[in-house]
């Protein structure tokens, strides 16, 4: 009897190691494969966000230097436009002209769709200026450009103006537009505020020149003109029509 119930629990035991050596088995051959698998996969994943999370980073900056260097081209190309923009110039002057409560009487234009390093850009006689080569370069839009802004029909002739910059201070693959304007306004103030607000446009524009006309100077005035001011402005501005 002794004899039969030692070997139960022999057996028992054997049972017991036998199972708890398969479960060990279990463990290390299955299981803990399986979790320095996970572990190694969550460390993979972290990885990876970490990449992305610098990649979206990469991504953002890259966007933002995008946007500020189409920023800095349009903010360029408002100060030197790829094309003449005649239109555009015109339609800032009769603004300007509304604004200030100035008349522009006449508009005359010269360097013309010419390059600076061809332009006439140093003072020349009268009598040279009036037959330069440069007048040819003044087209029918420039002609319509004249009566669009011209108040009336004076019957005056337009100087043609000429450029005074210095061929050395500015690039000379640069196109050139110069224009003389005839401005009268009741006041002097009303002249200053329109030259101030010509040098306040977003496209770069260049003084050139300015002349007076104060009542009285000239005898032939009429009695209703005695108070008009006039003023003679004359501007150069610029574009560029290569790569920015």
């Amino acid at each position: 009897m002794m004899k039969l119930s030692g070997n139960k629990n022999s057996s028992l035991l054997l049972l017991v190691a036998l199972i708890a050596a398969l479960l060990f088995a279990i463990y290390y051959y299955i299981v803990l494969p399986k979790k320095d698998n996970v572990e190694a996969l969550e460390g993979s994943i972290s990885s990876l966000q970490s990449e992305i999370t610098a990649l979206q980073g990469q991504i953002t900056s890259i966007e933002e230097e995008s946007a500020t260097e189409v920023s800095n081209v349009f903010e360029i190309r408002q100060k030197l436009p790829k094309s003449r923009e005649i239109d555009q110039l015109l339609l800032n002057l009769e603004e300007i002209e509304y604004v200030t409560e100035t008349r522009i009487t006449s508009i005359g234009f010269n360097s013309y769709d010419a390059l600076v390093s061809e332009s006439a850009i140093v003072p020349v006689p009268e009598e040279e200026g009036a037959t330069d080569g440069t007048e040819t370069q003044e087209t029918g839009e420039v002609e319509e450009a004249e009566e669009a802004v011209q108040g009336e029909e004076t019957g005056e002739t337009v100087e043609t103006p000429v450029s005074e910059i210095a061929a050395e201070s500015i690039p000379p693959e640069l196109k050139l537009i110069t224009f003389n304007l005839a401005i009268e306004a009741s006041v002097y103030e009303n002249i200053q505020q329109f030259i101030e607000e010509i040098e306040n446009l977003k496209r770069i524009m260049h003084i050139d020149s300015i002349s007076y006309t104060l009542p009285g100077e000239e005898g032939e005035f009429m009695e209703e003109e005695a108070e008009t001011l006039s003023a003679s402005i004359q501007v150069t501005t610029f574009y560029y029509e290569g790569e920015s």
